[in-house]
C-alpha cells in the first residue's frame, strides 16, 4: 500500500463520535505496525493535518483541512449552492433533502435539511453514502465513467439492510435504468423503511459531480408523490448544474419540461 493511501486510510477513521484516537488503536484499525503508523502521523502533523492532544496524547484532525476547505469553497462554491438548493427542495417536497459530492469510495453529504413535521428521515452528514446502496450513489454512477463503475464493483459490496442489493449484474441494470430515466428511486437499500429519489448534477466537463436527493419514510411513498418528487429533484439538479457551469443532461431535463 502506498504511503499516501495509508495516510488517507488513517484519516478515514476519525468521526464526530470518535474525534480522538490513540496510536495503538489507529494502528489496529488500519492493520499497520505502530512504527509505520507513528511515522505517517508525524508527517501529517508537520503539515497540520493531524494534531496531538497534549493531555491524552491521542490524535485528532488538524487545522490544515480548514485551509484546503476554504480554497475549495472559494474556487468551487458547491456548499453554498447546495445549501440553497436543498432548502428549496425540502420546502417544496415536504421531505428530507440532501446533496452530496463524490469521495474516493462513497458520496459525502455537503448539505441537508429535514422538514418540520412528525416522522422524517434523519440524515447524518458524516456518514458516507455507498455508491451501490443509495439512490444518490446509483444515479451518480449512472452518469460517471465506466472505469468508476468497474472500480466500485471490484470491491466488496456491503449489505446495509436485508434488502441491500450486492449483485453487480443487478446493479448494472439499475445504473442503466437511472441513466435512461434521469433519476433513480431506491427503497430499503441503505436504511430500512426509507425511499430515496435522486438525480445527478453535472460538472462543466460533462461528468457527474454529485447527486441531490429526497428521502422519505416508505409509508408516505405513493405513485403520485414519486412523480412529483422526481420532477422537483430534477429541477434541483438543474439548479446546481447550471450554477457550477455544467449543462443539464437531456435525460434529467426531460423530467422538468
Amino acid at each position: 500500500m502506498k504511503t499516501v493511501d495509508k495516510a488517507m486510510r488513517l484519516l478515514s477513521y476519525f468521526t464526530p463520535s470518535q474525534p480522538e484516537i490513540g496510536l495503538s488503536e489507529l494502528a489496529r484499525l488500519a492493520d499497520l505496525d505502530k512504527a509505520t503508523t507513528r511515522r505517517i502521523l508525524v508527517s501529517l502533523s508537520n503539515h497540520h493535518f493531524i494534531e496531538q492532544n497534549g493531555l491524552t496524547k491521542a490524535y485528532r484532525l488538524g487545522s490544515g483541512f480548514l485551509h484546503l476547505a476554504r480554497i475549495r469553497e472559494a474556487t468551487t462554491p458547491i456548499t453554498a449552492i447546495a445549501n440553497q438548493t436543498v432548502d428549496w427542495l425540502c420546502e417544496i417536497s415536504g421531505e428530507t433533502a440532501h446533496a452530496s459530492v463524490a469521495g474516493p469510495d462513497a458520496l459525502i453529504t455537503v448539505a441537508h435539511k429535514e422538514p418540520n413535521r412528525g416522522t422524517v428521515v434523519m440524515i447524518d452528514p458524516t456518514e458516507p453514502l455507498p455508491f451501490h446502496a443509495t439512490a444518490s450513489g446509483i444515479t451518480y454512477l449512472a452518469f460517471s465513467p465506466n472505469s468508476l463503475i468497474e472500480k466500485v464493483f471490484a470491491q466488496e459490496l456491503h449489505r446495509h439492510t436485508d434488502q441491500t442489493e450486492t449483485n453487480p449484474e443487478v446493479l448494472r441494470k439499475r445504473i442503466d435504468q437511472a441513466r435512461n430515466d434521469g433519476f433513480y428511486l431506491n427503497e430499503h437499500g441503505f436504511e430500512s423503511e426509507v425511499a430515496g429519489i435522486a438525480a445527478p448534477y453535472i460538472n462543466a466537463d460533462g461528468s457527474a459531480a454529485g447527486a441531490i436527493a429526497v428521502a422519505m419514510p416508505i409509508n408516505r411513498k405513493t405513485n403520485e408523490i414519486v412523480e412529483k418528487t422526481k420532477r422537483h429533484v430534477a429541477a434541483a439538479s438543474a439548479r446546481i448544474t447550471t450554477a457550477i457551469g455544467g449543462v443539464v443532461h437531456p435525460n434529467v431535463q426531460q423530467l422538468i419540461t
